[in-house]
């Protein structure tokens, strides 16, 4: 063996292995005490590194957690506020219900709903202004994605919720389809007023047509009245005479001596009898009534025409009725019986005169019988589509004799109408075919007037010529109006908003426009043009469906794919790669452009992850009044703000609005509430489970295996021992060079 006493290698090799062990265990007692694996670069640079990652990925994660717990919170205020906005509004709703039963309430009673549903507003606009989470107002609007229109805005777009970044952005549209729209029938004298069909301010539905009351024309009818009395004499009517003032020549029914008297003889003495019979007005005869007088010798023609009234006028059935008259003729006297009253409409039989008691007879009546006389002029006050302004017109009947109601109205159609622009009532001098105004005969014994055209703008009113009993209107059982009488408006009711049509004429096309609300006025007015193609039978009592097809547009975002939207429909348009996008609605009447677009997103944003850019942002509309019922079609109210229920009206419309209130707060609750479920909730268990997830993986490379690393403790401290003990031997081998000295 070699033996050297400078350098003893045994023991040299025994301390470095024991400060070896000794480092070994102080590392061991480093991770026991810690119970880190790591406590510094050296032990492990690149799972310091890894695990150092861990360590910041997990502490972002748990202030993630809290971030969104925290956020929770804040939509739940926000949501909170909402539903009492929304049971606010379902108050509100109950009023205007209440407010609608006109029926039922006075004014005070609709005044009082009024106060409390502009009491209601007020909240909601306090609340609106006031509900805050910490210093920051959430519910005023302040907190929306806001994009403006800021060209010419003429393409008929509306924005009604932005998703895009704050900046420029353009929207063009391009128009692939009309708005198209057909009727399924047309036999109730209504059709599309356009040739293409196109409608105006209609929704793409199914939009009900309801005729509730036909148009009629403006009439004037008579009583039933009889053309022949009751001895089959007909109707006679004379031409008035063409004096000065238009004297008419009205006769009374008249039966007269068959031969004159002069003065009663002693033979002509002695007691006569006349059997009478009348009837007035095509009622029934008095029948046959006897009246008797006594003649004496030397009576004159004036005594005995004196006698047979006195005779008369003690007859009840008589009296009042029937008239006796004396005239001087050239030659000699004569005796009438007469009607009391001038017409036709007066009629008398005489069945026999005899003296009962003397041997000869002073005058002998004719037998038989006659009937009145009436004039045969009718003057009428008429408005028509051909004399709008009105004219006053005489028609003038043939004059005879007319037994049958069809050939009078002939007749009177006949003076009815234009004969060289004589003063009739037709359309076209020289001999017009048909009449602006028509007579016909109605219910077997009456005759109508009417006017052709139908409709409250049209009238006829048939005046009075002052002649008396012998007026033609009298026989024809007529009165003469203070009142025009007036043509029947059609009653059409378009989606359950009735509209009147008040002129539809005869034998031609007009255009109605029927609105479906009462804001006629208004320029986002559901309405259709609709042709009034009457030809001979006017607007029927029916109902029609109108199918309606709304424009199309293909429309862009800043350049993106084109997505297909109908007019009038709310619908989300993206950008190319989907990243932003904006809800919008076309005008029913839009024609499509390109529109610029300035957004500002004020969104509140969430840090909801561990890294950069994990974040997520809702925005939150303006739930003031004034914000929602934004702007209805057929509305009289502009929103919520200006809802007044103290019209039927009013009443009716602050429904319609009160309910796109409900709908815009609900819609808004589900969207916070599908926020927090959703992405808030969603992602605060995915982080947890992230946090947990990274802490063991952490945990496995950084921190201490503690029975393993006891065990290596151990063995370290045993192996310090034996180096202890092997050292100590090792210093004892150079005392062996001392035996050599």
């Amino acid at each position: 063996m070699s033996l050297r006493i400078n350098h003893n290698l045994a023991a040299l090799n025994a301390n470095r292995n024991l400060k070896l062990t000794t480092e070994a265990i102080t590392k061991s007692m480093q991770k026991l005490s810690s119970g880190f694996r790591i406590n510094q670069a050296a032990d492990d640079p690149a799972g310091l590194v890894i695990s150092e990652q861990f360590r910041a990925q997990i502490a972002g994660l748990n202030r993630a957690i809290q971030n969104s717990e925290g956020s929770i919170t804040m939509i739940q205020t926000a949501e909170g506020a909402l539903t009492e906005i929304n049971n606010l509004l379902i108050s509100m709703r109950e009023l205007a219900i209440h407010a609608a039963n006109e029926g039922f309430n006075d004014a005070d009673q609709l005044a009082a709903d009024q106060a409390e549903i502009a009491n209601a507003v007020q909240t909601i606009d306090r609340i609106a202004a006031n509900t805050q989470f910490g210093t920051k107002k959430i519910l005023d609007g302040t907190k929306d994605n806001v994009a403006t229109i800021t060209s010419a805005g003429n393409s008929g777009l509306t924005i009604n919720k932005s998703n895009m970044t704050t900046g420029a952005h353009s929207i063009t549209a391009t128009k692939t389809a009309d708005s198209t729209a057909s009727l399924n029938t047309t036999s109730l004298g209504l059709s599309l007023a356009n040739t293409d069909g196109d409608p105006v301010n209609l929704y793409e539905m199914i939009h009900n047509i309801d005729v509730v009351q036909a148009s009629d024309v403006a009439k004037k009818t008579s009583d039933s009245f009889s053309m022949t009395d009751a001895w089959g004499n007909g109707m006679e009517v004379a031409a008035i005479a063409l004096q000065a003032q238009m004297v008419s020549t009205a006769g009374v029914a008249t039966i007269g001596m068959q031969g004159g008297v002069g003065v009663a003889t002693a033979g002509d003495a002695g007691t006569y009898n006349i059997v009478i019979n009348y009837q007035e007005n095509g009622e029934a005869v008095t029948g046959n009534q006897t009246i008797s007088f006594d003649v004496a010798a030397g009576d004159k023609t004036s005594d005995i025409t004196a006698k047979i009234q006195a005779a008369i006028n003690q007859n009840t059935a008589l009296a009042g009725k029937v008239n006796a008259t004396a005239t001087v003729g050239a030659e000699q006297q004569s005796v009438f019986i007469e009607a009391a009253n001038a017409g036709a409409q007066y009629s008398l039989r005489v069945e026999s005169v005899q003296n009962t008691t003397g041997t000869a007879q002073a005058f002998d009546i004719a037998t038989g019988s006659d009937r009145g006389v009436s004039t045969n002029v009718l003057s009428f006050d008429v408005v028509t589509a051909q004399w709008s302004g009105g004219r006053t017109a005489t028609a003038t009947v043939a004059a005879g004799t007319y037994t049958s109601h069809s050939a009078l109205v002939d007749a009177l159609n006949v003076s009815l109408r234009t004969l060289g622009g004589g003063g009739g009532f037709g359309t076209i001098a020289g001999g017009a075919t048909t009449n602006d105004v028509l007579a016909s005969v109605v219910n077997t014994n009456q005759i109508q007037f009417a006017t052709r055209d139908e409709g409250s703008d049209y009238s006829v009113a048939l005046n009075d010529t002052a002649g008396g009993t012998g007026d033609l209107m009298n026989a024809l059982q007529l009165t003469a109006d203070s009142l025009a009488q007036a043509g029947t408006d059609a009653l059409v009711a378009f989606d359950n908003y009735t509209n009147s049509i008040s002129s539809v004429k005869y034998a031609t096309t007009g255009t109605a426009t029927l609105y479906d609300r009462a804001a006629a006025t208004d320029v986002t007015q559901g309405q259709v043009s609709m042709i009034v193609d009457t030809a001979l039978n006017g607007i029927n009592i029916g109902n029609l469906l109108l199918d309606v097809k709304a424009a199309k547009f293909d429309v862009r975002l800043d350049g993106g794919p084109a997505t297909s939207v109908t007019a009038g429909v709310k619908t989300t348009v993206f950008n190319a790669d989907r990243s932003e996008s904006v809800e919008l609605t076309y005008d029913l009447t839009a024609q499509g452009g390109t529109e610029t677009i300035n957004d500002i997103d004020q969104s509140l944003v969430f840090q909801v992850g561990a890294n950069v850019g994990q974040t997520v942002k809702i925005a939150i509309r303006n739930m003031a009044s004034s914000s929602l019922g934004k702007n209805l079609p057929s509305n009289m109210f502009t929103s919520l703000a200006n809802i007044d229920v103290t019209s039927v009206q009013g009443a009716q419309d602050a429904q319609s609005i009160i309910d796109a209130a409900i709908n815009e707060v609900s819609t808004t609750r589900g969207t916070l509430g599908s926020f927090q479920k959703n992405t808030l909730e969603s992602n605060l268990r995915n982080l947890r489970i992230a946090s947990q997830n990274l802490t063991a993986s952490e945990s496995l490379i950084r921190d201490t295996d503690m029975a393993e690393e006891m065990s290596e403790f151990t063995k370290n401290q045993i192996l310090q021992q034996t180096g202890m003990a092997m050292l100590a031997q090792s210093n004892q081998l150079p005392q062996v060079v001392l035996s050599l000295f």
